[in-house]
């Protein structure tokens, strides 16, 4: 519980908003840093992407200053490599837990009504087809013009 026993309703137990907290942070720095790491390894195999990406941050950014978060909106390719390394980058190995609503058949298998599913993010973002727009886009191929 967050309040430890015969404290005020106001009151909270230390130790677990501490603990709250910690977790908080050792997740938040694990996805940063897991992510740092697949965009510098996708760099080291994409150049022509490295390149572009660093062509745009010195077009808006230049050398004389430090970025800022409104850069975003004037570097829609840098961005669009960031959601692709997250995309295809194991960032977090498995989503949240759902549960099939009906009776599915999925790949050949046939998942009962209230069914548990773990699904690997790589499997959801790598092998399905996603709807863009009026567009159904198989999404195999790294490619961040792919985002828009």
């Amino acid at each position: 519980p967050l309040r430890e026993p015969g404290l005020h309703r106001h009151d909270f137990c230390e130790d677990n908003l501490v603990a709250c907290t910690l977790d908080l942070f050792f997740a938040g720095t694990e996805t940063t840093s897991t992510t740092i790491r697949w965009a510098l390894l996708f760099m080291a195999v994409y150049p022509e992407i490295q390149a572009r990406v660093q062509a745009e941050i010195d077009a808006v950014i230049g050398q004389s200053r430090q970025p800022a978060l409104e850069d975003r909106n004037n570097m829609p390719y840098t961005n669009a490599v960031i959601h692709e390394v997250q995309r295809k980058g194991n960032i977090i190995p498995f989503n949240l837990p759902r549960e099939a609503m009906k009776d599915t058949v999925l790949a050949g298998f046939h998942l009962p009504k209230v069914t548990p599913l773990l699904i690997g993010q790589d499997l959801e973002h790598s092998h399905f087809p996603v709807h863009k727009g009026t567009k159904l886009q198989y999404p195999y191929p790294t490619h961040p013009s792919r985002v828009r």
